[in-house]
């Protein structure tokens, strides 16, 4: 899913500015030497923005993604219910169906039992 992908593009930037500000190292800077290495104490207030904007986004890319996936969930409990009420009426049709040739069988038996009878009666006079 696309969405997802997005979130966990999110989440990795989100634990890469994290991690940088954790090592005290700016994600810019890689190639300077370990000994100057550290933001300086003019960048972290931008890093800090930066991560809380990362944070912001990735909890409204969640919130988006809850409510999709809920609108998405009330959408198949409807759907599953139709399928229900339609299962029924099937149902319903095809025993109703099933007992009326069931039942049209029955007489049909006692009609050639009845026959047979007549007929045995008949050979026998």
């Amino acid at each position: 899913m696309n969405v997802e992908a997005e979130i966990l593009d999110l989440k990795l930037r989100v634990e890469t500015l994290e991690a940088a500000l954790r090592s005290n190292r700016s994600p810019r800077h890689d190639d300077i030497v370990p000994a100057q290495a550290g933001p300086y104490r003019s960048e972290l207030p931008a890093l800090v923005a930066q991560v809380s904007i990362g944070v912001s986004e990735l909890r409204a890319e969640i919130a988006d993604v809850r409510t999709e996936v809920g609108q998405d969930f009330e959408a198949l409990i409807v759907e599953v219910a139709g399928v229900r009420v339609q299962l029924s009426e099937n149902y319903k049709a095809v025993q109703a169906d099933l007992l009326g040739k069931i039942d049209s069988l029955r007489c049909d038996m006692i009609d050639l039992g009845l026959r047979l009878d007549r007929l045995m009666e008949a050979g026998d006079a």
